[in-house]
């Protein structure tokens, strides 16, 4: 089932193309999180489904795909990786190591597939 645009509120009078200059000009500084909250809360535009395309969507269009989920879960497995260095007893954190490690390993199989298709 293909999702539709959302019905758009009669008060934001942007259009597409406008949205789409914005999001390329924001692209080149953040990353698709805080350009969503820029964009809600400077601009007014409370979901870019509005157009009937999802921001990741624009960005891969602009060519500015990235993983930010991937990028949150290497850095918390780095700063596990490290703590566990320093403090072997942490059995907790082993175990938190071990749940982050095998996260990590889904996600990036599950980029690995996006990619094939």
């Amino acid at each position: 089932m293909k999702k539709t645009a959302l019905k758009k509120p009669i008060w934001l009078k942007m259009d597409e193309e406008a949205l789409k200059k914005i999001i390329a000009e924001l692209a080149e500084k953040y990353e698709a999180p805080q350009i969503g909250l820029i964009l809600r809360d400077q601009y007014g535009i409370p979901t870019t489904r509005l157009y009937g395309k999802k921001l990741n969507q624009y960005l891969k269009e602009i060519g500015k795909g990235s993983h930010t989920e991937l990028k949150n879960i290497e850095k918390k497995y780095e700063n596990m990786k490290k703590h566990i260095s320093e403090n072997p007893t942490d059995k907790k954190a082993k175990h938190k190591f071990q749940k982050a490690q095998s996260r990590l390993s889904v996600i990036k199989r599950n980029i690995e597939k996006k990619r094939k298709k």
